[in-house]
């Protein structure tokens, strides 16, 4: 074996041999992490997806010895108030089902594990998509971000989301380059695009509208490039994606709306986070909620007693308590809140490492994610802007690159306009920023090297769309910088 270790390994380039190296590192970072967070406790949401996790196992060890799940358990811990997509959740499960009784250090090892190996597949994937330069952007950021690291130990989808989302703009974008080279596009193709979509969601369902944005352009591009003959074809496939994706999103969607009565699709968090947001917090319960929990928990308990009392679901209590919140709202109370949301995003990126570390962490992790993190973080930052910014026509790959990173970057973006926003978010937006680092890089050593502009019906719908993307950007800070002044 160590033979044929070595034999492969002379094989190798010197890229690939770097890839390598930096996919290691990752490991020993994520590894060094783990032993700070390895501990027994858990950090807000987290205990949602691991007991929520518990309760799919339990279902499936009912269902394995034939006997009937326990449905109470499934709507009361894994629907619950319907806030959370439940991916982490499954992903969770097997490890319950090996071990009922596995311990917060045990999930974490088991959590580590996993995101390691998704992000070698997102790596691998995008180097046979976008080139060796972007799998190691990738690798170094967010690879090799300590705070990142830490995510991958812990309960939350949102970097496991940010990973699927770019494992789906990498089949997106084969998919049209094989249409513009009028190579056959199996709906087989289009069947994986829909689930890799829809696994996303399931992590993070924040990633809807880069679902959304995503496969649109590329559904219209599709179009474009292809020869009449062939749009049929090209129209099945992205109607394969579509089943499939609501295929596996109705047994959440039907089950959640069930168990709450009301209409669920993904969360329904939106309107009480709304209310905390933007709104009066005195008046979330219709007057000030009861002392002595969280903002969001007041209001949760509130809805469904409510709910129960006048006989109609909770999620159309929350529904109205948000709108009596938010009452006094004004365009310029909501813009300056945005601002301060925005700021939440941006600011202190390393936090959650100091949330995440154990209080007998076996080593100390915080003071080296606060640097490293903020190293990492903040030119990737400057990445968002000029990427929000760029403009390209000299090559029709990277200006689909170019448009469905943007539509991706501001898709996520939306967050501070309807989410309280905080230094957790960032990490799902990581692995887009890592690509466009690189196709940043790309696109200026093309414009040295002089290479010609890119003709044709899609070239010339993909430059207006870019330039269109760029003016919504510019139009939507500028307005609301002028409404909160």
């Amino acid at each position: 074996m160590t033979a044929r270790l070595r034999e492969r390994w002379d094989r190798l380039g010197r890229p690939e041999r770097i890839l390598v190296w930096l996919f290691l590192a990752t490991v020993v970072l994520k590894a060094y992490v783990y032993l700070g967070v390895a501990g027994d406790e858990l950090v807000g949401d987290e205990a949602y997806y691991l007991d929520s996790g518990r309760a799919l196992s339990n279902a499936v060890r009912d269902l394995v010895w034939l006997r009937s799940p326990d449905t109470a358990e499934i709507d009361r811990i894994v629907v619950g108030s319907g806030w959370f997509m439940p991916g982490m959740s499954v992903v969770l499960a097997p490890l319950y089902l090996l071990v009922p009784d596995a311990s917060i250090a045990l999930a974490r090892g088991y959590l580590a594990v996993l995101t390691s190996l998704l992000l070698l597949v997102t790596a691998r994937r995008v180097r046979r998509t976008f080139g060796n330069g972007p799998a190691g952007a990738l690798l170094v950021y967010p690879g090799l971000v300590p705070t990142y690291a830490a995510f991958g130990a812990a309960g939350w989808g949102d970097s496991a989301a940010g990973l699927v989302a770019v494992l789906m703009v990498c089949r997106a974008v084969d998919m049209v380059r094989a249409v513009r080279e009028h190579r056959p596009v199996p709906w087989r193709q289009g069947l994986g695009l829909g689930v890799l979509a829809i696994v996303a969601v399931y992590f993070r369902s924040s990633v809807s509208l880069l679902v959304v944005g995503v496969v649109g352009v590329t559904f219209m591009v599709s179009l474009l490039l292809a020869r009449r003959a062939e749009r049929g074809r090209v129209v099945l496939s992205y109607v394969a994606a579509g089943v499939a994706f609501l295929a596996l999103l109705a047994p959440w969607s039907i089950g959640a709306s069930a168990a709450l009565d009301g209409r669920v699709v993904t969360t329904v968090s939106v309107p009480t986070v709304r209310a905390n947001t933007f709104g009066d917090r005195d008046r979330i319960c219709f007057g000030e909620c009861d002392a002595g929990s969280s903002i969001w928990f007041s209001p949760l308990r509130y809805s469904r007693e409510q709910g129960r009392a006048a006989g109609v679901s909770e999620v159309e209590i929350a529904a109205e308590m948000s709108a009596y919140a938010r009452q006094d709202v004004t365009p310029s109370s909501y813009a300056h809140d945005v601002v301060i949301n925005t700021g939440r995003y941006f600011g202190q990126p390393a936090r959650f490492a100091s949330l995440l570390e154990a209080d007998d962490a076996k080593v100390p992790i915080v003071a080296l994610a606060e640097v490293v993190t903020t190293a990492l973080f903040y030119p990737a930052t400057l990445v968002l802007l000029v990427l929000l910014g760029a403009r390209t026509r000299r090559r029709f790959d990277h200006q689909l690159q170019l448009v469905l990173l943007k539509v991706g970057v501001l898709a996520l973006m939306v967050q501070p306009f309807v989410h309280i926003a905080g230094p957790r978010y960032w990490t799902t937006m990581a692995p887009l920023l890592a690509l466009g680092a690189a196709l940043l890089w790309a696109v200026r050593r093309d414009r040295r090297a002089g290479v010609p502009v890119e003709g044709g019906p899609s070239a010339r719908f993909l430059d207006v769309v870019q330039v269109g993307l760029t003016l919504f950007a510019l139009v939507v800070v500028v307005t609301v910088v002028v409404l909160a002044l």
